[in-house]
């Protein structure tokens, strides 16, 4: 994702990721980019991965640990999980190498792979918001003629078909990287020129950001458009169940309000960078570093959202957390029944209770 130009003052200036960083080509920095790429830098993408280790990390296991928490909402946001923590564990790393030393050590197999893989993951976090949201539609608008479309089964299946997909579509990206050599003899793991970068980063806002979001838009009006109509009947009707479908979409609707507010700037920035003319001014070096960080930290808010927005979550962080042990008992799920056994020990012996209790519609 670099470009090579030079000034008169025999600088060699790279345009990594649409950042113009200048370097001398004796190596000499100022003190302004010593102080933002060896300093700043390092230490706001080592708290990005850190971050986004630990919480995404929590929430897998999370809802792994517990048969409860394998909802069909929850089984996508594990998706969601799952893709965060892996762009958090290849991305914020290998571009604060890159920031630090601007020099690539690591080969071109693996300059490659890591821009595929970013892309890949990227992709995958953005059309699994896509997936949520169609899930809430067909469950809020459509839920008894798509009942058979949202079981647990099918949901794993689509999505399968999402990383399959984006594995796929994502292959030009190979051919696209690669280990460059630039003037001053330091080889960089960039894209293949001006042209190259333009496509890449014109096809990556519109599919990975304003396609998938305008799909979302259009289905949350649906939904608001049959929530208001249906609104009259529901005054009455506070059960648990509802309370759990309101809860889940705030939960949703902030997840995709905040991924859309954390990556527009880098997009914006990108853009600008391959078909306009950045503002090269040191101020403005230090802004496009933080347009990096908050599309990175997107990958670690969701844990906090789910802690904030979800009682249910936030109740299962703390007991992790917490180190408690596991209530004595046991208990199994059907699709529509939940049978409970719990064992009390009392001075006149042991005596076992077993409850059922029917659940109302667990899609969420």
């Amino acid at each position: 994702m670099s470009a090579i130009t030079y000034d008169v003052t025999d600088n060699v200036t790279l345009a990594r990721d649409g950042i113009n960083v200048t370097y001398n080509m004796t190596n000499e920095r100022s003190q302004f980019d010593f102080m933002l790429y060896s300093i700043i830098v390092p230490i706001l993408f080592g708290l990005i991965t850190l971050i986004g280790t630990l919480g995404n990390s929590l929430v897998i296991y999370v809802i792994l640990s517990e048969n409860r928490m394998r909802t069909v909402t929850n089984l996508l946001l594990l998706n969601l999980a799952f893709a965060d923590l892996s762009f958090v564990l290849i991305c914020p790393p290998f571009t604060a190498h890159q920031f630090v030393t601007a020099v690539w050590p690591f080969g071109d197999v693996i300059c490659k792979l890591m821009h595929y893989l970013l892309n890949v993951t990227a992709y995958v976090t953005v059309y699994t918001l896509v997936l949520i949201s169609a899930i809430r539609y067909m469950t809020i608008v459509h839920n008894v003629r798509t009942a058979r479309l949202r079981t647990k089964p099918r949901v794993v299946l689509m999505i399968a078909a999402i990383w399959v997909v984006m594995l796929v579509v994502n292959v030009p990206i190979l051919r696209s990287y690669g280990v460059q050599e630039v003037p001053s003899g330091v080889l960089e793991c960039e894209n293949y020129g001006r042209q190259v970068a333009q496509r890449l980063y014109a096809t990556f806002f519109a599919f990975a950001y304003l396609v998938p979001l305008s799909v979302i838009g259009v289905l949350s009006v649906f939904i608001l458009h049959h929530i208001q109509r249906q609104r009259p009947a529901m005054i009455n009707k506070k059960t648990k169940s509802q309370h759990k479908k309101r809860q889940a979409s705030r939960l949703i609707i902030l997840v995709v309000v905040i991924f859309a507010l954390f990556w527009l700037p880098v997009h914006i920035h990108l853009l600008v960078a391959y078909y306009g003319r950045l503002p090269q001014s040191a101020v403005y070096q230090g802004v496009s570093v933080m347009w990096n960080c908050l599309a990175y930290f997107n990958s670690c808010v969701n844990p906090i959202i789910y802690n904030f927005a979800s009682q249910e979550f936030r109740e299962r962080f703390r007991k992790v957390l917490s180190c408690r042990p596991a209530a004595r008992g046991s208990t199994s799920q059907t699709d529509d029944m939940t049978v409970e056994t719990r064992v009390a020990i009392h001075d006149n012996g042991i005596q076992l209770t077993t409850s059922m209790k029917y659940r109302e519609d667990d899609d969420d």
